[in-house]
Order: structure tokens, then sequence, then C-alpha cells
């Protein structure tokens, strides 16, 4: 009789010891469940918060680009109304570059500081926009010639850059080298 009741004794102790253990790696499961959503959560909180700023930069972004194009939509007009359309194409386009330079260098539109800049028989709009800490968005436009094209300008840069200081790289000493 001593053996029954020991061995049952035995088998009770084992399915709760297999109970508890089950327990503990549901408890231990959930727990990691729950961290995971939680650190999902976070970062898609941050995204979104991205987004907004990028998203808000870039509509200003759209509000200086029409104001630009307006401005080089009147130059051209000048240039044509002025009676210019006699001289030769590239003197043409020289007073054309002559005066958006002189229309739109140092500007400042919708709080955006304009700057121009000289290239290859051509010139360049840059303006920068603040998009979050850190970040901010770069709009470059070539000025086109707008008599053999059908644009004012074309979008060479659009994209965000960090503006933030990087600190210098330090080697990290994890072990010595023995020789």
């Amino acid at each position: 009789m001593k053996d029954k009741q020991q061995s049952y004794f035995v088998n009770i102790g084992s399915s709760s010891l297999l109970v508890i253990f089950l327990v503990l790696c549901l408890v231990t499961f959930a727990i990691l469940s729950l961290s995971s959503a939680r650190s999902d959560y976070s970062f898609s909180e941050r995204l979104a918060a991205h987004r907004a700023n990028y998203y808000e930069a870039s509509s200003k972004a759209e509000d200086v680009t029409g104001e630009i194009d307006q401005i080089l939509c009147e130059t051209a007009e000048e240039i044509d109304l002025a009676g210019h359309n006699d001289a030769a194409g590239k003197e043409k386009i020289a007073l054309y570059y002559a005066a958006v330079d002189s229309a739109l260098d140092g500007m400042q539109i919708n709080g955006t500081a304009v700057q121009l800049e000289q290239e290859d028989g051509g010139c360049s709009v840059v303006f920068r926009i603040p998009a979050e800490e850190g970040q901010e968005l770069l709009v470059r436009l070539q000025v086109n010639d707008c008599w053999s094209q059908e644009t004012y300008y074309e979008v060479k840069t659009w994209k965000i850059i960090s503006t933030g200081r990087q600190e210098e790289e330090k080697p990290l000493n994890l072990m010595p080298i023995i020789q």
C-alpha cells in the first residue's frame, strides 16, 4: 500500500511542476509580446512624426517653388516686352539669366532665403526648408532657357539632408594587441 501512495504523490508533483513551467513560459511570452508591441508603437509614432515634418517642409517648398516659377515667368515676359526678341539667342539668354540673378539672388520668399548659383552657361536656384531637428529639405532648381524648353526650371535636387554636427569617430580599444 505504501508504494501506491508514494507513486501517487510523485505523479501529483510532476504534473504540478509541468503546469508551473507552462504558466511561466506563457507569462514570459506575454511579457515579450507586450514589449515588442510597445516598441512597435513607439517606432510608428516616431515614423509618423518624421513623415508629417517631411510633408510640412515639402508643402512649404512647393509654395516657394511656385513663387519662383511666377518670378521666372514675369522675368521672361519682361525680357520679351523690352524688345530683346531681335537679340541673338545667346545674348537673350544671358540677359534672362542676369535678370533672374537680380530678381532672385538673396531674396526671401515666405521666410525662406533663396540663393543663386552660377553654373556653366546657366544658373540654379537653391533654398533650404527646415524639416525637423537636425534636418533640412534641400531644393535645387536649374533655371532653363524658357524659349527653347517648355519649363522655366528643372528640379535637380529635392532631398532631406542632415545639418547636425557629426562627432569624430573614436576607436574602441577592446583588446590589446600583443606581439
